[in-house]
């Protein structure tokens, strides 16, 4: 009995074991899946994250400067011997040399408390916060952009899948046509004639060279993916794909315009943008008026060999003590600079607003251009639908003709012929109503969702 249970558990192990070593072994993705790993792992995200680091720790260094800024030196040598004698009742002033035979040691406190500095301090935290919130949106544009990528690059492999169902049909139906052709040539039927096999030999062999291309492209487009969504190029991965189908949303193009200049993430870039750069204005501005501070100042000296002396008109830096507390005012007076600062920083506001005038007018356009290649891919979609549907019909129909033998090769072939090319055109026609459906929503902002991370 305690042997059966051994057994059993073993091979509830070997089965476990087995299916988390594959687990591990194998990444599946879906569509969504590509998306949410593209913005978490791509490579190129990391530039725009350390940007935000870097506005983030630009608003720290402004957030503190309204606290004190201490100052703090200590320093000691050897000290010049000197005697308060020298002094009295006289100073002498024939004294030869100087005997150095100590030593001194100094500490030096600065503490400088600003007041009021006329929008310096608050100017430089507006600039840093609106510097944060505009790489936060070059982020985001960056993310919308690979998410395009990341899409294109999926239904171009649903593409591929496609066309290899597509070429094996093909494949199977000329081999088929060929087999009867190279019968009815051997029983010397009429109907059968050697450029007709000639015709199909060489449909066969261009349908082979389009099948190696499709393992080809397949496999670059699988390895972009991996490269695209940040996994290893050794790791094994499963991008389930899905037949192109055709799919048809209600889109009103005036709304998506008037949500596109909320939800573009150069919007938010141009509006943020425009906040710091008043705001750099104002912190240049500053500099024409002084700036006021509080600062207390103090210094602690001694030395070895030299007397302290108790007397205000007599000061001796290696020996001596004093702290001192003043209200003061500094301005910076130059002929010119400032004013070429300031209009420095009021042009770069105006660059933002030439912007600002340009993606207005802009985002419409490339709105409507999106909205109508979506139109033009949907009617594409649908023509070519119906072409395909009576192409698979006059195929079904000249294979079954060939088969009650009231047919002809050269029918068969001619409708092979036909099948495929509008079989093509039809799922590039649904190929491209996926993509521009894509750039549609890029286009308009309402791709935000999926921009998000989660």
């Amino acid at each position: 009995m305690c042997s059966v249970k051994y057994k059993i558990f073993i091979i509830l192990f070997i089965f476990l074991f087995t299916g988390l070593c594959y687990g591990e072994d194998m990444i599946s993705l879906d569509l969504k899946g590509c998306i949410e790993r593209v913005i978490r792992f791509h490579p190129e995200l990391g530039e725009y994250k350390k940007d935000i680091e870097i506005y983030k720790a630009k608003l720290s260094q402004a957030e503190s400067a309204i606290f004190p800024q201490i100052e703090l030196m200590a320093i000691g040598g050897p000290s010049p011997k000197a005697e308060k004698e020298a002094l009295s009742p006289e100073i002498k002033t024939d004294v030869k040399s100087t005997t150095i035979n100590g030593v001194f040691g100094m500490i030096t406190a600065q503490v400088l408390q600003p007041i009021y500095t006329f929008g310096k301090i608050s100017g430089y935290k507006t600039a840093a916060v609106g510097g944060i919130k505009v790489s936060e949106a070059e982020l985001e544009k960056k993310r919308s952009e690979l998410i395009l990528k990341i899409k294109e690059l999926y239904w171009s492999l649903a593409l591929v899948r496609d066309l290899r169902g597509l070429a094996t049909e093909i494949k199977d139906e000329l081999e088929k046509a060929i087999n009867k052709t190279e019968e009815d040539l051997k029983k010397d039927i009429p109907s059968a004639d050697e450029l007709t096999l000639y015709k199909l030999k060489t449909f066969l062999g261009e349908v082979k060279r389009n099948l190696n291309e499709i393992d080809k492209n397949e496999a670059v487009i699988i390895e972009a993916i991996k490269f695209m969504t940040g996994i290893p190029l050794s790791q094994k991965v499963n991008i389930i794909t899905i037949p192109l189908k055709y799919e048809e949303a209600y889109i009103n193009k005036d709304e998506m315009i008037n949500r596109a200049f909320n939800l573009r993430p150069e919007m938010i870039q141009i509006k943020e943008g425009l906040k710091a750069k008043e705001a750099l204005v104002d912190v240049e501005k500053s500099n024409l008026y002084p700036q006021i501070f509080a600062l207390l100042k103090g210094n602690l000296s001694g030395a070895t060999n030299r007397d302290r002396i108790h007397n205000p008109y007599i000061s001796d830096p290696l020996n001596s003590s004093y702290m001192a507390a003043v209200l003061g005012m500094k301005l910076n007076i130059d002929f010119g600079i400032t004013k070429g600062k300031i209009r420095e920083a009021q042009l770069e506001y105006e660059k933002i607003l030439d912007k600002k005038k340009l993606a207005e007018q802009g985002i419409p356009v490339q709105i409507t251009k999106a909205y109508l290649e979506y139109l033009e891919a949907c009617k594409s979609a649908k023509d070519m639908e119906e072409a395909y549907h009576n192409a698979k019909k006059w195929l079904v129909t000249a294979d079954a003709n060939l088969d009650m033998g009231v047919g002809e090769t050269k029918d068969l072939a001619d409708a092979v012929l036909a099948y495929a090319t509008t079989r093509v055109n039809h799922l590039k026609a649904l190929y491209s109503q996926k993509m521009s459906m894509a750039n549609l929503l890029q286009a308009s902002g309402l791709d935000k969702d999926e921009r998000e991370v989660k």
